[in-house]
């Protein structure tokens, strides 16, 4: 079953579930533009549930065909890890008001989401950040030293909230 919602939800997904129990054993395909982090949590390890965002589009109808031909979807070279950590972003922009056109950089706090060695998802409340940008991120690892990671923006998405969220590749890493 293909389900394209605008904003999935924990509760939503958990509906679907308990339905197919009952009535017959059923694979779910959600596309949504919106996707709370529970859901992500709630399908680790499920065969049976794909769950792809809508900014996605390039990629839906491949994925999909490839579900419906019980082929592989794993597209990752590392596994995401589900974390919760909060993160600075730095952003060097052009100062439009500034008479001598320099460049300045602006500071935002952000959380971690998820993580892999090739880069993470992030949530930043209201802040401006856009597709393909460079950002340098900053966040203490498992061993609470602090690391900046140079990473470039690959999408963009907006939660029910307002918040933004980000999915960051990481280019280069310093300690």
């Amino acid at each position: 079953m293909i389900i394209r919602t605008e904003n999935l939800s924990l509760r939503a997904v958990q509906a679907f579930l308990s339905w197919s129990h009952s009535q017959v054993k059923a694979s779910f395909i959600f596309i949504a533009q919106h996707i709370e982090n529970s859901v992500h949590q709630l399908i680790l390890n499920r065969p049976d549930i794909l769950v792809l965002r809508e900014s996605e589009r390039e990629r839906i109808e491949q994925l999909v065909t490839r579900r419906l031909n019980g082929e592989s979807l794993k597209s990752r070279k590392q596994d995401r890890m589900i974390v919760s950590s909060p993160v600075m972003l730095k952003k060097s922009v052009m100062a439009e008001s500034s008479p001598t056109g320099a460049w300045v950089q602006f500071l935002r706090e952000g959380h971690m989401v998820d993580f892999s060695q090739g880069g993470a998802q992030i949530s930043l409340g209201q802040e401006p950040v856009q597709k393909k940008d460079f950002i340098s991120l900053m966040y203490k690892n498992q061993h609470g030293v602090w690391v900046s990671v140079e990473s470039q923006v690959r999408w963009v998405a907006c939660s029910p909230e307002g918040e933004q969220i980000i999915g960051v590749q990481f280019l280069a890493v310093s300690a």
